[in-house]
């Protein structure tokens, strides 16, 4: 199939298509909005942070029709709102803050409705204990450290907001509030920390007249007889004010404090004892979205207490128990936590985005969770819904949400953000050992931010959060749709070749063995066609550097038991002349072969990753998998893989981990954040796209998207937490009709039933995915390969062939739609429909059902709207 290009002038075409969306109503590019009214606020300190291009909007606007029928907030939210002032406007939203308690509103000025940093009626929470109503009241929690690696917490009404140590002041379309959370102490410049017995007497007590004010200033100083100066001790702040007035009447300035500092040798003013934080949060107004953003090397903190993570708006929309709707969180392909669900004896819902980073030694597994591989969340309550997109700081960030009952009567969902990772190091001597906090060094320095869109009326639901999601995407990058196709594609995954251990004489080696050389891949290839499946995408893993789990790609060799280079350059001709995709696999961060270049954990040992053990659940330590590979070698990784690969003339290539592992490097001399190893990736996804053509990524993590053509290994199942209420396909609705998406090979999917992976290709617009070898089975008997031993191609051939072409006829027609509406329409049946108006009801139960006029037979589908 042709290659397509994305960054042509197809941003118009694509948000066109977009608008077609029921309900969701999307338009075009907004122009520059309004000035923001400054109504109250101090002058501005700060502009809003800086991106490399214009920020892209959510465009979300509900129908006029749509004005009268959505429900309006109560009289005490419009009440509290009369007690805010107006920060910032424009043709979409307006900004309220209280300036009081540094609260946010955002009015939407379409339907009036208003959002709200934290609940109006929070002190009437009868669940709510004080603690959890400060909670309720702040806009940032902050967790930090202390010298023994434990957490502590603050929150920004009690240990700042309530102590009055915050300032709001403007900034440009909105506000900027900075928070000085912990007992902060004052500084008086004109204190002397220390200050010689002689300049002392002369300097401050001689010019003070009363006896008992002199008695009381020389009493807040020590004497050191045998150095002969006075140390001034450690005082309260109201102490430490009342001292600087009386030197300042005495005619001591700071000028004479610094002198004597700097003359006894006591230098700049020593760290606070005390966990002291500085956090800076920037609220602005980006035609219909709120931008909220933390600018990370602002923060401050002790270097006794550093922060460890950082919870932004956790209340914002938090929904109460008299609304009705739902949580949606990107675990997976999707799920939702139904509002008021009661499911108390389960965990809140906290996942990282992208998944564990890899340099982090994890000593057991008890669960295996989904992957979120987008940064997005949202909250439906009634028929209003936010949607929140973390737009930096992503990679360091999880999505945390709950529902009411717990510790307070609402339901929220918001981000949260790692500041500084922390792991133990074992110290032994003897049989005693101890366990000593180790802490990241290097620490993201952008914006930790989201943004958050408002939907309301029919597109206030996850159809229309991941619609808007899909617009901010096109908007943001570019992407153009797919084109109409006669087919959809077939992808393929042939395995190549793999190492095999074997002995000589009692002496054990490795021999590079093949599972399915070059040629009897073109003759696999030859039969599908001839069987009618005319449009095929190959994904070839294992063709160089000895098979699958192949050593450092930065320097090639294809392997000779597949067919060496003319082999190679055979398939990939003829791969060409039929139109098919050809997209040999490569793996850049997961290492298999030494441990040169690889990341550092926090302990300072080598990033090593192993399988775990099923029944124990704890690393297997004699199933090596591979190293984790610095970011910082992933440049020179890369470099010289095009150096050899752009010689082969293939146009396309299949990426193994880089769209979907983010690793950090704690490396003490070299340290790299897990936010800037991601912009690593970019940067390398970059350049690999423009020297090959086209991408096939696995996973499909959201940083990859801009350079994907198709996404293999997509999620298509959540992590089925108990929290959570329903699973749903939001990765494929927010991206289908763009890119051509896979989950799961249909004969390795967890599923064992190729049918069942058929009808979640019909419910989400998946394709044909099958993964397979040419080799008897017995060759990976008693190898590290045993989970391929059902991969060879002649079991699964037949079948293929039928379930592509039944599945060919509906995912051909729908290839380049968008998905518009997906719903539950009763246990275990769902329907899809797209741009086009086709739609696809499936039952997935063993049972017939009658549902909406239809009778489906057990694991059937009908179709309609054709």
């Amino acid at each position: 199939m042709g290659i397509r290009k994305k960054q042509a002038a197809g941003i118009l075409c694509a948000l066109l298509l977009i608008a077609g969306i029921t309900g969701a109503g999307f338009g075009g590019f907004p122009g520059r909005e309004a000035d923001a009214s400054e109504a109250g606020v101090t002058e501005t300190v700060a502009a809003k942070p800086k991106t490399d291009q214009a920020s892209p909007k959510i465009i979300t606007t509900s129908a006029e029709a749509q004005h009268d029928q959505v429900s309006k907030n109560s009289s005490e939210e419009l009440e509290a709102l009369g007690t805010m002032e107006k920060a910032a406007d424009n043709d979409q939203l307006s900004l309220y803050v209280n300036k009081e308690t540094a609260e946010i509103a955002v009015q939407e000025k379409q339907n009036g409705f208003v959002w709200f940093s934290n609940p109006v009626l929070r002190s009437q929470d009868a669940q709510a204990s004080p603690l959890y109503k400060s909670e309720l009241s702040a806009q940032v929690l902050l967790t930090y450290y202390n010298d023994k690696g434990q957490i502590n917490a603050f929150n920004s009404f009690d240990d700042s907001v309530a102590k009055k140590q915050f300032i709001i002041t403007t900034a440009d379309q909105g506000i900027r509030v900075v928070y000085q959370m912990g007992n902060v102490a004052q500084s008086f410049a004109n204190i002397p920390k220390i200050i010689s017995k002689e300049r002392f007497e002369k300097n401050i007590l001689d010019k003070i007249k009363d006896a008992n004010q002199r008695d009381d200033v020389k009493y807040k100083f020590r004497l050191d007889e045998q150095k002969q100066v006075y140390e001034v001790r450690k005082l309260q702040d109201y102490v430490a004010e009342e001292l600087s007035a009386v030197l300042e009447a005495a005619g001591y300035t700071a000028e004479d404090a610094a002198q004597d500092n700097k003359e006894n040798g006591a230098g700049e003013a020593a760290a606070s004892e005390d966990a002291e934080f500085t956090v800076p949060v920037v609220y602005t107004l980006d035609g219909g979205n709120l931008v909220v953003s933390i600018p990370a090397k602002e923060l401050k903190s002790n270097k006794a207490f550093p922060i460890a993570s950082l919870q932004v708006l956790k209340f914002f929309g938090a929904a109460d128990t008299g609304k009705q709707g739902y949580i949606f969180v990107p675990d997976g392909a999707g799920a939702l936590i139904h509002l008021n669900n009661k499911k108390l004896n389960a965990e809140p819902y906290s996942l990282p985005i992208f998944g564990n980073d890899g340099t982090f030694d994890i000593k057991e597994k008890i669960q295996m969770n989904e992957v979120s591989r987008l940064p997005v969340f949202g909250l439906k309550q009634n028929d209003h819904a936010l949607v929140g997109i973390i737009e930096d700081g992503e990679a360091g960030a999880s999505i945390a949400a709950d529902v009411s009952g717990r510790n307070d009567s609402y339901n929220s969902v918001s981000s949260k953000f790692q500041v500084t990772a922390m792991d133990y190091y074992t110290l032994s001597s003897g049989s005693k050992t101890s366990a000593v906090p180790m802490f990241q060094a290097g620490k993201y320095q952008g914006n930790l931010q989201v943004r958050y869109a408002f939907l309301s009326g029919a597109a206030a639901d996850y159809t229309g959060m991941a619609a808007a999601y899909r617009g901010y995407l096109a908007d943001k990058y570019q992407l153009k749709p797919l084109g109409a196709s006669a087919n959809a594609p077939f992808v393929l995954e042939l395995a190549g070749a793999f190492r095999k251990n074997k002995s000589i004489l009692g002496i054990p080696y490795q021999s590079t063995e093949s599972l399915t050389t070059f040629e009897e891949a073109e003759s696999i290839l030859s039969k599908l066609k001839a069987a009618g499946v005319s449009d095929i995408d190959l994904r070839m893993v294992g063709w160089f550097n000895g098979g699958i789990r192949h050593s450092s790609p930065s320097d090639l060799s294809v392997a000779g038991v597949l067919g060496g280079k003319k082999g190679l350059l055979h398939l990939a001709d003829y791969m060409k002349q039929n139109g098919f995709g050809f997209y040999p696999d490569t793996a850049f961060l997961e290492k298999f072969k030494g441990s040169s270049g690889a990341a550092t954990l926090l302990d300072r040992s080598k990033a090593e990753v192993y399988a775990y053990n099923p029944v124990t659940y704890a690393k297997d330590v004699s199933k090596f998998s591979h190293y984790v590979l610095s970011p910082r070698q992933l440049p020179k990784q890369v470099d010289g893989f095009l150096e050899d690969y752009t010689k082969l003339g293939i146009s396309g290539l299949s990426l193994r981990d880089l769209g979907k592992e983010v690793n950090s490097d704690f490396d003490p001399s070299h340290p790299v954040s897990r936010e800037d190893s991601l912009l690593a990736s970019v940067k390398e996804l970059g350049l690999l796209q423009k020297n090959t053509g086209s991408l096939m990524v696995d996973g499909g993590n959201a940083y990859s998207l801009p350079f994907a053509d198709l996404i293999v290994n997509a999620p298509v199942r959540s992590s089925r937490l108990n929290i959570t209420d329903e699973e749903i396909p939001f990765f494929q609705i927010a991206l289908h009709g763009y890119f051509d998406i896979s989950g799961a090979p249909y004969n390795m999917n967890e599923l064992q039933n190729p049918r069942l992976s058929m009808l979640k290709s019909l419910e989400t617009g998946s394709n044909v995915y099958y993964q397979w070898f040419a080799s008897d089975a017995s060759k990976v008997k008693d190898t590290d390969y045993n989970g391929l031993y059902a991969l060879n191609y002649q079991d699964w051939f037949d079948e293929a062939v039928q379930l592509y072409q039944e599945s060919n006829a509906i995912l051909s027609k729908v290839r380049d739609q968008v998905i518009t509406a997906h719903s539950l329409l009763a246990p275990g049946v769902v329907r899809t429909v797209y741009q086009n108006g086709l739609n696809v009801t499936i039952n997935y139960n063993h049972t017939a059902v009658a549902v909406d006029g239809l009778q489906l037979q057990p694991q059937s589908y009908h179709v309609g709207g054709e």
